[in-house]
């Protein structure tokens, strides 16, 4: 990456590199939504609840894995930044290896603990079959898609991130076409739906391994020993991801415990309709999120400060607009969209409300997700910290066990727009802060 090139070209750099992550993100979400089409329509709404229940199990995995992949693919960008190179692929190899690992032994607890995640659940009858024969297939699904999640990353660091387009797009038809099969033609149930998506995992990380293999490929696979000061700051740097993911975890629990107890199976299969657009705008966030981090980490290593907050000062100006019109969007025809789903006329008015309660949440949860991103790439951990803690924990934990017990299932749609508003400010406050300390900095040179 030419850093004369990116500072009189930024927008374009922004947009080459955010691009391609919005779309491969954008498909995943393409995936997820298909999943749901299929479930919706041809297994029904108490499968769709099942899948909602134990949508906290894929946050653990993500979540650990995203906390030494987004961690080591910072410290890799800051080395090529410094022109090590050498190193830069060192510290891919050891962040490969900790993913399989932390991988293997996730799976090897979810088994052991299934029974009593059932329990805590409250899923029981029907609901308990559907989550059984979906999730004992995921623990396999879910460390792949950890490591295509944290090869796309590397991938982005040798700065060819079309690539990680290309091979979600492939994996989206091939999901497409695997759902209608097992799902749809063969009515393997979510049984059917699990097993795609297992095999479009696969495919889509050897498609990604292959990549760095090739003689051009600048951060690639090669002998290292473990470096424990490198393991500490990956850990540490990745740790805002990990609780980020655990945020979305801890409160995907606590929303379904909530909507359990306070309004039944009908509010968990509205909260999952609607939450499908949520999960996509959030993935054209962390898109444009993991499109500017390798610039910010490599511009960081290259003692270029002032042109890192510019490039995020102009992704927050482009998150805005497109926020904007999401809200507007859905809030005009979130009802027509529900219905796609197959649900009940009741489930369709409940999303629609939804809608109108949620919109102001587009406007604010790019300003935050990529603050937290934007502080990762800069090595600064604690204020990244910071603002997932609050917009996935402290503020949006209280909204959710506060609102829905005095205002019913509108307290529920409630919650994360004040969460993410308030996180707002203090990024606000964080940004003002690191903007005066790096002029100070120029200043005293």
């Amino acid at each position: 990456m030419d850093i004369r090139q990116l500072k009189e070209n930024k927008l374009k750099t922004i947009l080459q590199f955010s691009i391609p992550s919005i779309i491969a993100m954008l498909l995943q979400t393409v995936i997820t939504i298909t999943d749901g089409y299929f479930t919706g329509n041809y297994v029904g709404d108490n499968a769709l609840a099942a899948i909602n229940l134990g949508l906290p199990i894929l946050y653990v995995y993500l979540g650990a894995g995203l906390c030494v992949g987004v961690g080591g693919s910072v410290i890799s960008g800051r080395l090529l930044g410094a022109k090590n190179r050498q190193k830069a692929s060192e510290v891919f190899a050891q962040t490969m290896v900790t993913a399989v690992v932390i991988g293997v032994i996730l799976s090897l607890a979810v088994f052991v603990l299934f029974t009593p995640i059932l329990g805590f659940l409250r899923a029981d009858g029907e609901l308990s079959g559907y989550f059984t024969d979906y999730y004992r297939i995921m623990l396999f699904t879910y460390p792949l898609m950890v490591l295509g999640t944290i090869l796309g990353m590397f991938i982005r660091v040798n700065g060819k991130p079309q690539l990680c387009m290309l091979v979600s797009i492939a994996g989206c038809i091939l999901n497409v076409v695997l759902d209608y099969m097992f799902v749809a033609r063969m009515e393997l149930g979510v049984k059917g739906s699990a097993i795609g998506s297992l095999l479009v995992q696969l495919v889509t990380v050897l498609a990604q391994l292959m990549f760095f293999f090739l003689p051009d490929t600048i951060v690639r696979f090669r002998s290292f020993v473990f470096d424990r000061a490198i393991g500490k700051e990956m850990i540490l740097n990745g740790s805002s991801e990990f609780i980020g993911e655990m945020a979305s975890a801890i409160s995907m629990f606590a929303f379904n415990y909530v909507l359990m107890k306070y309004v039944g199976a009908d509010g968990v299969a509205a909260f999952t309709i609607l939450g499908f657009v949520v999960y996509g705008y959030s993935m054209v966030c962390i898109g444009f999120g993991q499109g500017i981090s390798p610039i910010v980490s490599i511009c960081w290593g290259a003692k270029e400060k002032e042109t890192a907050t510019k490039i995020r000062s102009i992704t927050n100006r482009i998150l805005l607009a497109i926020g904007t019109l999401t809200a507007l969007s859905f809030f005009i025809a979130g009802k027509r969209y529900a219905e796609i789903f197959g649900c009940s006329n009741s489930i369709a008015d409940v999303v629609a409300t939804g809608f109108r309660i949620y919109a102001i949440t587009f406007l604010a949860m790019g300003y935050d997700v990529t603050g937290s991103m934007y502080f990762t790439s800069c090595g600064d951990a604690k204020s990244s910290a910071i603002i997932s803690s609050l917009r996935g924990i402290v503020l949006l934990l209280a909204f959710i066990l506060i609102f829905p017990a005095i205002f019913g299932m509108n307290g529920v749609w409630m919650a994360s727009p004040c969460s993410e508003t308030l996180t707002a400010v203090v990024s606000l406050f964080l940004i003002g802060k690191q903007t005066r300390k790096i002029k100070e900095e120029d200043y005293e040179r």
